[in-house]
């Protein structure tokens, strides 16, 4: 009876540590830039948004659209819903309603209602590209789903029109607070060009509408996203020395008790010294886990403090636009805000696949320079700030629209 029941303390201590072993192994360590894995906190209810749009939008056929461009324009309005997966991958039911435009043959102009329901695929850019940040200024989010669309002419409002669709766009998020954002949506959809009420000779099979809106977006639910960290608890070393505690006092036990167990409690007691050593070392590995988790949470917490920001031009364009100057607006009062003795590095970049190579080094300096000079004169001191125009062999995107300058 004696050996049974000190073979089974020796396997439930073997198995104890055999466990913590086991969940030690399956930890992952912590990524410092996370875009996928190792989020903890992305409940059904976290990371949803509210989104209204309004803005224009035009509705053309592939091939002939008769009557000048401007009898296309129509009224565009936008309501949808977006689910969060992860920092990068999200779901969007989108809700568009309006009135397009189109010309016939004879010269008309027929003005036909819509409303279109579609699902989309979203995908945050910015996260993807630079890791997951909260507090991020601009967002650049493309995206591409598939619904369904329907169309009436307002004089006779029978004879509905409705066909599947593709959508498709690019998604700029403004960051305005933590439950708010600025939106500027440019999109579409690709359908049948049965959806408009337009008769058309020779207009193609297809209808391609573009839409340009400006909005607010609220974010509801927990609107970010945390992370776990790797090693054990102190609960799990507590366990495993009280386990190694226990097992040497019922080896000392059972040693005075019957000289013919000197084998089974020699082996207990090489395994009480086996328990503790691990217990020992798993200590070891939380307290490095523990100093590795500080060093990330004062890296988050520079990284926060030291903003970055990217901002794009159009093709041989280097001066700032009103929504450019906005948003250095708001780097500026957070690189003033922050520590006073960290130098930024703005670096200007130029699409290499067009135009001479000297002529886009130059547009990449005068873009690094209208950066710096417009932050200069917001208040951020120049010791603060350097800039500098990149070459071809160093772009931040493959192939084109690297027309553009970070700040880092």
């Amino acid at each position: 009876m004696k050996r049974f029941y000190l073979a089974a303390l020796a396997a439930a201590l073997l198995s104890v540590t055999a466990l913590a072993a086991q969940e030690k192994a399956d930890t992952s360590a912590v990524d410092p830039k996370p875009s996928f894995a190792g989020f903890v906190t992305n409940g059904f209810w976290d990371n949803w948004e509210i989104s209204v749009n309004g803005g224009v939008g035009a509705a053309l056929f592939n091939k002939r659209n008769p009557g000048p461009a401007g009898d296309y324009l129509g009224g565009y309005g936008n309501i949808s819903v977006t689910k969060w997966l992860y920092p990068v991958v999200g779901l969007r039911g989108s809700l568009d309603l309006g009135a397009y435009h189109s010309v016939s043959d004879n010269l008309i102009k027929e003005r036909w209602p819509f409303a279109s329901l579609h699902m989309d695929l979203m995908i945050n850019l910015s996260n993807w590209i630079g890791g997951y940040k909260e507090h991020r200024v601009y967002y650049a989010v493309p995206f591409m789903g598939m619904g369904y669309m329907a169309s009436n002419v307002p004089r006779t409002f029978k004879n509905f029109r409705q066909n599947f669709i593709v959508s498709y766009g690019l998604l700029n998020k403004f960051r305005v607070s933590d439950c708010i954002d600025l939106n500027l949506e440019i999109g579409g959809i690709v359908g049948k060009n049965e959806i408009s009420p337009a008769k058309v000779n020779g207009s193609g099979a297809f209808l391609t509408t573009v839409n340009s809106s400006l909005g607010l977006t609220y974010r509801f639910g927990k609107r970010d996203f945390e992370r776990g960290a790797a090693g054990y608890t102190m609960d799990d070393i507590n366990a495993l020395k009280a386990e190694a505690a226990r097992a040497a006092e019922r080896a000392q036990t059972q040693s005075t008790a019957n000289e013919d167990l000197s084998d089974e409690l020699a082996q207990a007691e090489k395994d009480a010294a086996a328990a503790q050593q691990r217990a020992d070392q798993a200590e070891k590995q939380l307290a490095d886990a523990q100093a590795e988790l500080e060093a990330l949470k004062q890296q988050m917490a520079l990284d926060a403090a030291t903003p970055e920001e990217t901002i794009f031009f159009d093709f041989e364009v280097w001066g700032l636009d009103a929504v450019d100057m906005t948003t250095l607006k708001e780097l500026a009062k957070k690189m003033l805000a922050g520590p006073k003795d960290y130098v930024y590095t703005i670096t200007g970049y130029a699409d290499f696949t067009t135009g001479a190579r000297s002529n886009n080094i130059a547009i990449a300096e005068k873009r690094a320079q209208s950066v710096y000079d417009y932050l200069v004169s917001l208040g951020v001191p120049a010791a603060q700030l350097t800039h500098q125009g990149a070459g071809p062999d160093a772009q931040p995107f493959t192939g084109r629209g690297n027309q553009s300058v970070t700040i880092k």
